[in-house]
């Protein structure tokens, strides 16, 4: 009868294994747990006395005094051990088993085999084949076991250091593909059934817009220029019709505003209409009345006479924008017969920038404000009055101002003035202020225009900018 047997633990190889792994966990391939420690009668055989085992030296430290010491060198240290049954490794390659005839091996860097489930067969490697596989860490291979063509699964174990690799026969795992041929067929037919609807639905989001594109540019050159496109994303072609649609709205926008511009220069000439019937007729007229004004030494009606004349000449031409020197000329004409009628109770003063002859401005461009001063803002001074009509080039602009001393404007007033009428019948009957300032703006921009500036019984000093 065997009886257990007579050994001591620290004598082991486990222990001193143990006692040598001092800066790290060692790992001790699979052996027969009951074998080594106990003879083979004393204890039961079980399926999991097989065990692999992780050791390593603990360097204990005690506290004395709440200072921390170390072990003395002569103190016998504690070896950890903790043993695995190398059934866990079995139960963890089970679900990788699933190819018929397939097994799996876990060596050590050293060859020795760790754990397998072909107990029956030799090792299936050679040294070399396991120096090359450790060198490259996981990958697949085939290799050829006892003549028969396998592939093998291999990584390896980052905590042991050991190789785990499942060995699994060609042709069983062949067999558990479908056929390739017919795949290959199906898959390609199907490959290509996607590519043409997918095709078919990227080109239409792309030749869609254009389609759209092209109706819409086809409805402008036929004078439609009311037509938009409907856009959907972010698309570079969207944002063409987007922009396509910005230049429908800006070309209706200039015609209204050609429209319009060409409205006002109409209303602008109104006064001079009924002298365009026959011109040659009144000047004929204003000549002999002017003979008879100096055979009756009438020198005052004859200069009247003759600016007069010069009126008529410059409100007979063709309507637009003018030389500033020929709308100054007007001006004067005018201011001369104004100061006639009201018997010199005001004075006009001119200082205006030489530079300003080389610019055009719009016709009757000044006379608005200088008949307004005259009509409004000076009617109830028996004398004093003053108007001074400015103008000079300041920061790239134009800049005109008229000012007087009359009785001025509330802030109502001014609004009114300055309202842009939207009936064209009723801006028919005079070309104010407020047509003036509408023609500055459709002809230069938004940014130019005219300011009113006034206070009751100071004066009023208009403000008119144009571009330089």
């Amino acid at each position: 009868m065997d009886t257990q047997k007579d050994f001591s633990f620290s004598a082991t190889d486990t222990y001193q294994t143990g006692l040598h792994s001092v800066d790290h966990t060692t790992w001790i391939p699979t052996y027969n747990l009951l074998e080594k420690y106990f003879s083979s009668s004393a204890v039961a055989s079980t399926k999991d006395q097989y065990v692999f085992t992780a050791t390593r030296l603990i360097n204990l430290s005690r506290v004395t005094n709440n200072l921390l010491r170390p072990m003395d060198k002569d103190a016998e240290r504690p070896i950890l051990l903790v043993n695995f049954q190398e059934s866990m490794i079995t139960r963890a390659f089970k679900e990788s088993l699933t190819v018929k005839d397939s097994y799996y091996y876990v060596f050590t860097q050293d060859g020795e085999v760790v754990s397998t489930s072909d107990h029956a067969a030799s090792k299936p490697i050679t040294s070399e084949w396991l120096a090359n596989v450790l060198a490259k860490k996981s990958g697949t291979e085939y290799v050829r076991v006892n003549g028969q063509k396998m592939v093998v699964c291999f990584d390896r174990i980052p905590t042991t250091g050991w190789l785990s690799a499942v060995f699994i026969p060609y042709d069983n795992l062949l067999a558990t593909v479908p056929n390739m041929f017919s795949y290959t067929l199906y898959s390609t037919i199907l490959i290509l059934v996607l590519s043409v609807v997918l095709a078919s639905l990227f080109s239409s989001r792309i030749t869609m817009p254009l389609k759209k594109l092209l109706w819409g540019i086809k409805q402008i050159g036929e004078g439609n220029f009311n037509t938009r496109i409907e856009t959907q994303g972010t698309s570079e072609v969207n944002l063409i019709i987007h922009k396509f649609n910005q230049m429908n709205d800006k070309i209706q926008t200039l015609i209204v505003q050609n429209y319009e511009t060409h409205m006002k220069e109409m209303e602008a000439e109104l006064k001079a209409l009924n002298f365009q019937f026959n011109p040659h007729f009144l000047y004929n007229t204003l000549n002999i009345i002017n003979y008879l004004a100096i055979e009756n030494k009438q020198t005052v009606i004859s200069n009247m006479l003759v600016e007069l004349s010069e009126m008529l000449e410059y409100t007979a031409k063709k309507s637009g924008e003018v030389a500033f020197s020929e709308d100054v000329k007007y001006l004067q004409n005018y201011d001369y017969i104004m100061r006639q009628r009201f018997e010199d109770k005001f004075q006009i003063e001119y200082q205006l920038d030489a530079e300003l002859n080389r610019y055009t401005v719009p016709k009757f461009f000044l006379q608005p404000f200088i008949e307004n001063a005259l009509i409004h803002g000076l009617e109830d001074r028996e004398e004093g009055g003053w108007i001074r009509v400015s103008g000079r080039l300041k920061d790239g602009l134009r800049v005109f101002t008229i000012e007087d001393n009359g009785k001025g404007m509330d802030e109502a007033t001014i609004a009114r003035v300055l309202t842009i009428a939207e009936d064209t019948a009723s801006m028919s009957k005079s070309i104010g202020i407020e047509n003036v300032n509408k023609r500055v703006k459709l002809i230069y921009g938004q940014e130019y225009g005219v300011k009113v500036e006034s206070k009751l019984n100071v004066g009023t000093k208009i403000t008119i900018t144009l571009p330089g």
